[in-house]
């Protein structure tokens, strides 16, 4: 291997240093922390790989992004989700690469600057926290996911890498959702909640039927993850493209069933928003009727599953309750909560309309101690961009405005570069899928999700590479 690396005498030495220090700390936490050891294997093992083959990190990112909960582990009071370890990993490593070949070489980065803005503001309004313990840890929960989103399109430079991270999608959509399906029917059938995973918030003792989380932390977050890969399908279905197999209408059906199993309001408007904004981009290829009539004859069967499952609950009006639930938009004590919060969000934003009361500083406002976080969490705006408004102020909501403006406005132009069937129906679905977030982002208010900025990110790496192939083609 050394020869093969073809290593001097110095370097030699120092990885034999290296490899003996590590194993002797190895053996000696091995004995005491058997967990954290295996994970720093694990964690070592990543690190190697990803120094010959950095794209596979940005894959494993991909594919482990719904395991937010089940597949996450508690250490000193932080949840550490796979996800966010292999991109701290990866990002060590392109750091240490840059480093040492004594450049930055940077691809196209069109919301590098409001990024950089963004967080520039973030930082400013520090200055303004009350519970400055916890605004340093949200302002470094939401520094490290944005430059991740900023780091994905150094990275994915090519179509087959594209072509890879959406089969990792589309595989890591399949699994969860079948686990959703096994959520809501274990449920059912009186599993425990050990079994199932379910919360107890989510189960059908509260509706009459159970609320699929799958993997993640609640079914609004899971119906947002959804929004994605569903967006990808349709984009597909409609774009030039075969899709037969496990990764076409099949996975689109059993992942819009799960989706609907979620019964996330925010996420139907949501998903809504973006199957609409693919009718419009993609209304030449709409003309075809049997697509048309594809998607249509999916729908019914995802519709009439979901009726048949939600009508064995535990009584006989959990259909009834259903819709109920789904109509009860501006009724109930979620509705009257929402509003409570809506109006201390504006109190905080006139107070420092600026810069905002600091990253993070919500919950404690809202609280009768700041320092002390109540027993159910800290409480959220459950609308980003009031919480954003009250947070960061105007300019923290302008700056992350152009982040989304910028990427809008430059897939509207890159459509219309000629470019392969499998991007175009990529960038088409990706941007669709950024709307329905964003329409999703008006009855929650977590930024720092790593699976909206790996959209964000794979769909600046589509943009990149079509612009790419297109100035390849015309000989320049």
């Amino acid at each position: 291997m050394i020869t093969a690396l073809n290593l001097g005498r110095q370097s030699r030495f120092f990885l034999a240093s290296a490899c003996l220090v590590i194993a002797v700390s190895l053996a000696f936490f091995g004995s005491r922390e058997p967990v954290l050891t295996l994970f720093g294997l694990l964690v070592l093992a990543g690190f190697v790989l990803f120094c010959f083959k950095p794209f596979w990190g940005i894959i494993a990112v991909v594919f482990l992004l719904p395991f937010e909960r089940i597949g996450a582990y508690d250490y000193a009071g932080i949840t550490v989700r796979p996800s966010q370890v292999v991109a701290i990993v990866l990002l060590i490593v392109w750091l240490v690469q840059r480093a040492f070949q004594g450049r930055l070489a940077w691809q196209k980065q069109p919301i590098f600057w409001p990024v950089v803005f963004f967080l520039g503001i973030n930082a400013i309004g520090l200055a303004n926290s009350e519970n400055l313990q916890r605004s340093v840890m949200v302002f470094g929960f939401t520094a490290f996911t944005l430059i991740v989103g900023l780091l994905i399109p150094q990275i994915i430079t090519s179509e087959q890498h594209l072509k890879i991270a959406y089969v990792a999608l589309a595989v890591t959509t399949l699994l969860v959702s079948a686990f959703g399906i096994f959520q809501f029917l274990g449920d059912l059938a009186g599993l425990p909640n050990s079994v199932t995973g379910l919360r107890e918030l989510y189960t059908k003792a509260v509706l009459g039927f159970p609320r699929v989380q799958s993997t993640a932390l609640e079914p609004l977050y899971f119906a947002n993850f959804l929004i994605f890969p569903i967006s990808l399908f349709v984009a597909r279905l409609f774009g030039k493209i075969k899709t037969s197999g496990l990764l076409g209408l099949p996975l689109l059906m059993v992942s819009g069933l799960v989706f609907v199993l979620t019964v996330a309001r925010g996420g139907y408007f949501g998903l809504l928003a973006s199957v609409l904004v693919i009718f419009l981009l993609s209304w030449r290829q709409i003309l075809n009727p049997g697509k048309v009539l594809a998607l249509f004859a999916s729908g019914i069967i995802i519709a009439f599953a979901a009726m048949q499952l939600l009508g064995s609950g535990t009584d006989a009006f959990s259909t009834q309750k259903f819709g109920q639930h789904i109509q009860a938009l501006f009724t109930g004590a979620s509705f009257e909560e929402r509003v409570a919060t809506f109006d201390l969000a504006n109190q905080a934003f006139h107070e420092q309309p600026w810069v905002g009361i600091g990253p993070g500083q919500f919950g404690p406002y809202a609280s009768i101690n700041p320092f002390f976080e109540p027993e159910d969490g800290w409480k959220i705006v459950n609308n980003l961009t009031l919480e954003l408004l009250a947070e960061t102020g105007i300019l923290g909501l302008l700056a992350m405005a152009c982040v989304f403006i910028v990427i809008f406005w430059r897939s509207l132009r890159v459509l219309k570069t000629p470019t392969s069937p499998n991007l175009r129906a990529f960038l088409i679905g990706g941007t669709a899928a950024l709307v329905g977030i964003l329409v999703q982002y008006q009855t929650f208010s977590i930024l720092y999700i790593m699976h909206v900025w790996v959209a964000i990110g794979l769909v600046v790496a589509a943009q990149n590479i079509i612009l790419k192939q297109a100035h390849v083609d015309s000989g320049n």
